[in-house]
C-alpha cells in the first residue's frame, strides 16, 4: 500500500509541476502578419462605414428631391385638371 501511495503522490507531484508548464507555453500570441491584417481590416471597415454613411446621405437627398418632384407633378396635374374643366364649360 505504501508503494501505491508513493506512486500516487509522485504522479500528483509530476502533474502539479508539468501541467502548468505545458499550459503556460500555449499562450496565444498575435503574430506581426496577423496584426498587420487586423489593422488592414479595421482600416477597410472604417472606409466602408464612411462610404455607407455617404451613400445614406445621398439616398436621403435623392428621396427628398423625388418627394419634391412628385409634389410638383401633383400640383401641375391638379392645375391641368382645373384648366380642362374650365375649357369644357
Amino acid at each position: 500500500m505504501s508503494l501505491k501511495k508513493t506512486m500516487s503522490l509522485f504522479s500528483l507531484f509530476i502533474a502539479v509541476l508539468v501541467v502548468p508548464t505545458i499550459l503556460s507555453s500555449c499562450t496565444c500570441k498575435i503574430k506581426d502578419d496577423q496584426l498587420a491584417k487586423l489593422e488592414e481590416l479595421r482600416r477597410q471597415e472604417r472606409a466602408i462605414n464612411s462610404e455607407i454613411s455617404e451613400l445614406q446621405n445621398t439616398k436621403s437627398r435623392i428621396d427628398r428631391e423625388v418627394s419634391a418632384r412628385t409634389s410638383e407633378y401633383n400640383d401641375c396635374d391638379g392645375r391641368r385638371e382645373i384648366v380642362k374643366q374650365r375649357l369644357s364649360v
